[in-house]
């Protein structure tokens, strides 16, 4: 496994400018998120074919790949977000990565007042997976608490409805430990759909992305549950309160030093 920083959480930074901060800071990849920062803004220049021709050639130069494609936001009610997530589903083997990481979330009373949004989940879930299927590529959507897909017992009704091969799960491992509580369980159960991986700590009972270093999770035990069942890849720092720039040599050294290294 190797750590891949995270450029939505770097908005002030350019692209080309993340990339060569996290190659300098020792980070072994990027998660090109076309969200900007903690907004709902959408930057599809970065699909551009002279952009994706720039940082492919500065990824060559340095030997640092794109890990993943990224966009945090919920493409079952929005339509002009599912316009984009078809745009990165296409674009992601011009990034020479497969990863589609995606999110659901929703305002509360639209979701538990709507039961019928499952079923619209599923539907629109289906058309990206045809999609992904056309491009080699996978959907890898994010369980988190307050989304459609707020649980395991959510994603499964999902994958059950939708039946694809695309389709698969961002295991961030803070968010799974806010829904699930057991997370050597979760694991298990769910060890088919992961794709990928999102690094945080967290305190039961509150959603705050915590350092890795804070928080009642057992960073080293999950990891090595990871690893020896399902997923040796890249993992990427997800916390967001801090400042993303200056935490992130201290959580890589960390992560290096007390969890990768001893799996």
């Amino acid at each position: 496994m190797f750590l891949a920083g995270r450029n939505q959480l770097m908005a002030r930074r350019s692209l080309t400018e993340a990339i060569r901060i996290f190659n300098e800071m020792g980070y072994g990849g990027l998660e090109l998120s076309v969200t900007r920062g903690m907004t709902q803004a959408i930057v599809l220049d970065y699909l551009d074919d002279y952009v994706i021709k720039e940082v492919n050639d500065l990824c060559d130069e340095l030997s640092f790949p794109i890990t993943a494609l990224a966009i945090h936001q919920n493409f079952v009610t929005n339509e002009d977000v599912y316009n984009a997530h078809v745009k990165l589903l296409k674009s992601a083997k011009k990034y020479r990565t497969k990863v589609l990481i995606t999110s659901t979330g929703i305002d509360l009373r639209q979701r538990e007042l709507n039961p019928d949004i499952y079923d619209l989940m599923a539907k629109k879930t289906r058309e990206l997976c045809n999609i992904a299927e056309d491009n080699d590529a996978l959907l890898a959507i994010e369980i988190e608490p307050n989304m459609i897909c707020h649980n395991l017992k959510r994603f499964f009704e999902l994958a059950e409805k939708v039946k694809s091969p695309a389709l698969k799960m961002n295991l961030d491992v803070g968010h799974i430990y806010l829904s699930e509580v057991d997370l050597i369980k979760a694991i298990d159960d769910s060890k088919d759909f992961i794709a990928y991986s999102h690094i945080e700590n967290m305190v039961m009972g509150e959603h705050c992305h915590k350092l890795p270093w804070e928080g009642d999770i057992d960073l080293l035990k999950v990891y090595k549950k990871l690893k020896d069942t399902c997923y040796d890849g890249p993992v990427s720092l997800d916390i967001y309160i801090q400042d993303y720039e200056t935490a992130a040599p201290k959580c890589l050294e960390y992560i290096n030093r007390e969890i990768f290294s001893k799996i």
